[in-house]
């Protein structure tokens, strides 16, 4: 069991490659905000946007490269723009996303996810590979992923799990944690019908499905007091909440939305229960939360100070991770 609560949310069904430093492919900056579609009427200042190129070797063979096509996929599910403005389209130009090591010595960039071995920019930094390997490497400021392996179907492994496991999961949790805060703001403001529809959008609370489909199988070996905590949550969130909403009970719908938030502290932070989460996310990516919880007038300046309570008070006063 303890086994299992250290790898959390790790490999799930999928053989998993190894990563190196451990937790790196969690860690790694895939998504920034910034500004979409500037020059209109309707831009918009902290779209989810991509903060990497995903490259693969002009030579590389075929089913690699379209498998960097796969990890732009599931990349576009996390995003929500790839930060074009109205001036882009006059020029007749896109910022780039998915391209060859041969196309990037013309490009500007911040970060790297380096699709197989036959490219430059393994062959520069010397790199060998004996296993399927997911590797992070930090060079120049900028933070370089690399799906590796010792042949073609070890490479194909790595690069499976990054696009079908790993970003995969990580759409779906960050659109079920931002949407999880933009609910109770819902619901504070009488916006019942709206907090309904966010509940069983699929881009919304119901955003989680897709993580529950991936950690089946793992949840399948969990203790029973995982798996009872698990049910308890899914019982909040897609039934008793989704009631409370319809029946227009207010006061009901915030005591179980608290009530959900206290079985995810207990997950993450391993309370009453093993601890599933491992690390400590990227403040830069997981403190939008922050600013949505501003937005509903959750957040309250106390002083100098800004004060949370609306959500972390007692039993999830901790805020972060530890």
């Amino acid at each position: 069991m303890k086994k299992l609560a250290l790898l959390g949310l790790f490999g799930f069904a999928f053989s998993q490659p190894l990563i190196d430093p451990p937790f790196s492919d969690r860690l790694f900056p895939y998504v920034r905000y910034g500004e979409a579609w500037t020059g209109t009427p309707a831009p918009v200042k902290d779209a989810t946007l991509p903060n990497t190129l995903i490259v693969y070797g002009s030579k590389e063979d075929p089913e690699i490269i379209a498998l960097a096509g796969r990890i732009a996929y599931y990349l576009g599910q996390w995003t929500e723009d790839i930060g074009f403005t109205a001036e882009d389209v006059k020029q007749s130009r896109m910022p780039e996303l998915l391209v060859s090591d041969q196309r990037l010595k013309n490009l500007d960039y911040q970060n790297l996810i380096v699709v197989g071995t036959n490219n430059e920019i393994v062959k520069e930094l010397g790199l060998s590979f004996e296993k399927p390997t997911v590797k992070v490497i930090q060079r120049d400021g900028k933070s370089i992923l690399i799906v590796g392996g010792a042949n073609k179907e070890q490479v194909m492994q790595a690069g499976k799990y990054l696009a079908d496991v790993r970003l995969n999961f990580k759409a779906g949790a960050y659109k079920t944690f931002f949407s999880f805060v933009a609910l109770r703001g819902y619901i504070e403001k009488g916006e019942l019908d709206a907090a309904l529809r966010l509940v069983n959008s699929p881009s919304g609370i119901s955003a989680c499905g897709k993580n529950m489909a991936l950690a089946g199988p793992m949840v399948a070996q969990w203790g029973d007091d995982l798996k009872a905590l698990v049910r308890h949550r899914n019982n909040i969130l897609y039934k008793e909440l989704p009631k409370a909403l319809e029946e227009r009970d207010k006061e009901r719908a915030v005591s179980l939305w608290k009530e959900a938030m206290q079985t995810c502290y207990q997950c993450h932070q391993g309370i009453q229960v093993p601890q599933v989460r491992r690390f400590k996310p990227l403040e830069g990516i997981h403190a939008k939360h922050q600013q949505i919880a501003e937005s509903f007038g959750l957040v309250r300046v106390i002083g100098t100070e800004k004060s949370c309570i609306a959500c972390h008070a007692g039993p999830t006063t901790v805020r972060g991770y530890k």
